[in-house]
């Protein structure tokens, strides 16, 4: 007769507890892989929040400012005196020759119309009507300018046929008005959209996307793929969600993630789009490690517990027989060493790309960090300087050297900044293209003009690798007075900008202005 008693159970317990264990073990370790995955996810998100931003400022923005900023030198030259009636009416040839040499200074600009307001025009360069359609009113033209309508903005037009062209293009224009606010007409600029968009191609992207530039209706105006323009790339129900700013939006029916960053003027938006399948691969990829860890580490426990469950039987079974024996010498010595190690240290190993406030050519901080520190400042009511530093004839040492010259002088025009700035507390950034900013928050106009001009003295006297190359700068300097950002950086601009009128290689304060 076999007597059986639970209580007497030696192996029950163990497994028991191990079940306890395995099943704790693979809980906690499906709670750890999805919050992990969850921010791995989350850190590519502001990686690619960081990208679009970076995408819009530090490229489409300096395009736009760009062409915004010679079409407004070239629309004061034509409100002047009787400037734009002289080129137009009285004498178009040397009108369409002065057009014509704008035209080779702008490479993303295929075409330049001037208009007086009665609809004569001059279009450069200079298209031959055809023999079907051989009337051109210009004052049917989306980018001309009626009196009730004038202003001194620039305007972007939605996108339009091209009457000569026959092509769609957008069209930046802006009223031409005298000093007095008499309409003389208007100046416009036809946009090479593919020229524009050409740049694209060379960007790299931090995960695997599709980077454009969108109107409000959600039609590609600029595009690496150039058959793209103009087509419908997101639907108008998501455009409507894009608030004025940055952020991102999820398309759950598509599987796809639209990070975006808006303009006022024009009404565009920076667009970078990524799958949900891109974002989910990246996740995998990166906790693998730690997954393959977590069932590595199970297993060990599942072949512990098995191991300890006989080893126990065993040591029962001996004492058993030492208690029938009853040779004690033979009686086995229980060292009950109850282990539990639990090594679950697996270290989570991801690359991230830190948000982009160093610029990597320069080494100098970025737009975004500029607008971040200046912000600081402002709302501290901390007073400070600020200086508008930009490099003399750049485009002429890109044409004439190349553009890694070019990259070597900024570069190093840079380092000469930050190695007189960096020791007196004053920081440095790169505003845009060959233009930089100083912010001074611990030292007087005074002081920052001095560190200026050390600065622009040591660029000046500076012995560069090209031959005959000689680079000098030219800035603007001053004071915040508790007046808003755009007024304050308006004011030294100008500043800046009489100093190129001056004779370049000087800076100027915002009283000298």
């Amino acid at each position: 007769m076999t007597i059986q008693s639970k209580t007497l159970s030696f192996t029950r317990p163990i497994l028991v507890s191990f079940t306890g264990i395995l099943i704790g073990f693979i809980l906690i370790a499906t709670l750890v892989t999805l919050n992990q995955r969850k921010d791995i996810i989350e850190d590519y998100h502001d990686i690619n929040r960081n990208f679009t931003h970076n995408l819009a400022v530090n490229y489409t923005a300096s395009i736009l400012k760009e062409n915004d900023y010679i079409l407004d030198r070239a629309a004061r030259f034509y409100s002047r005196n009787d400037e734009l009636n002289g080129a137009v009416n009285v004498d178009p040839e040397q009108g369409l020759g002065r057009l014509m040499q704008l035209l080779v200074l702008m490479p993303r600009v295929f075409s330049i119309s001037l208009a007086d307001v009665d609809g004569h025009y001059l279009r450069a360069p200079q298209a031959v009507m055809r023999g079907d359609k051989n009337t051109y009113d210009p004052t049917t033209r989306p980018w001309f300018t009626h009196q009730a309508l004038s202003s001194t903005e620039s305007h972007y037009t939605d996108a339009y046929t091209d009457f000569f062209t026959q092509k769609k293009t957008i069209t930046l224009y802006r009223p031409v008005v005298s000093p007095v606010g008499k309409m003389k007409g208007t100046l416009a600029f036809d946009l090479d959209l593919a020229s524009l968009g050409y740049a694209l191609r060379q960007m790299q992207s931090p995960v695997q996307g599709s980077y454009f530039v969108v109107n409000r209706e959600g039609q590609a105006i600029l595009h690496p793929d150039t058959g793209a323009l103009l087509k419908q790339l997101i639907p108008q129900a998501l455009m409507d969600k894009m608030t004025n700013g940055e952020g991102e939006i999820h398309d759950r029916a598509r599987g796809i993630w639209y990070y975006y960053y808006a303009f006022a003027n024009p009404d565009w938006f920076v667009v970078f789009t990524v799958s949900d399948a891109t974002l989910s691969d990246l996740a995998r990829h990166e906790s693998v490690i730690v997954t393959w860890g977590f069932a590595l580490a199970g297993i060990l426990i599942i072949l512990f517990g098995l191991y300890l469950r006989h080893s126990s039987r065993t040591v029962l079974m001996n004492i058993i027989n030492a208690i029938k024996t009853g040779d004690v010498a033979q009686a086995p010595k229980l060292e009950a060493t109850l282990s539990k190690t639990i090594i679950s240290n697996k270290e989570r190993e991801l690359t991230y790309v830190r948000q982009a406030t160093i610029d990597a050519l320069t080494g100098c901080k970025n737009r975004r960090a500029f607008d971040d520190d200046v912000a600081a400042l402002m709302n501290a009511n901390q007073a400070f300087t600020l200086a508008l530093i930009d490099i003399d004839n750049f485009k002429s040492i890109n044409d004439t050297w190349g553009h890694l010259s070019g990259d070597i002088v900024l570069r190093n025009v840079a380092r000469e900044g930050l190695t007189v700035m960096k020791p007196n507390g004053a920081s440095v950034y790169r505003y845009g293209g060959e233009e930089f900013a100083v912010l001074f928050a611990e030292h007087s106009p005074g002081k920052a003009l001095e560190l200026l001009e050390s600065w622009r003295e040591n660029v000046a006297q500076r012995t560069w690798r090209e031959e005959n190359m000689s680079v000098t700068f030219s800035g603007g300097v001053g004071e915040w007075k508790m007046e808003p950002l755009d007024q304050l950086v308006k004011a030294v601009d100008e500043a800046l900008y009489k100093a190129k009128q001056q004779g370049k290689n000087r800076i100027n304060t915002t009283e000298m202005a």
